[in-house]
């Protein structure tokens, strides 16, 4: 029992604020930019991957739609592939989906 609690308390003193995380892990505004950037991708490629899998489409099938290969599509929904908004009307075409780009 006295272990457990022991456990506990060690697990609490090393939790750390959101703000605290994020400060550590991107010291410099470059950084937090760069952090930002991916996060975007990472939005992007997620709402892709939940219209395709909506749609019942494979990234192979996605692909063939698109004239590109099944690791193209497969890097667009983990955030690791940058898109033209070229690129971004095509897949939403081929999903049914229209794309919109707002600034807020």
């Amino acid at each position: 029992m006295k272990k457990e609690i022991n456990k506990k308390i060690r697990i609490r003193l090393k939790a750390k604020t959101l703000a605290q995380y994020l400060e550590e892990r991107y010291p410099t505004k470059e950084k937090r930019l760069q952090a930002d950037e991916r996060f975007l991708r990472l939005r992007l490629g997620y709402e892709i991957y939940l219209a395709r899998r909506k749609k019942k489409l494979t990234q192979s099938e996605l692909a063939k739609k698109l004239k590109t290969k099944q690791s193209v599509i497969a890097r667009i929904e983990t955030g690791e592939q940058n898109l033209t908004t070229d690129k971004l009307n095509e897949i939403a075409g081929v999903l049914g989906k229209e794309l919109k780009i707002q600034f807020r």
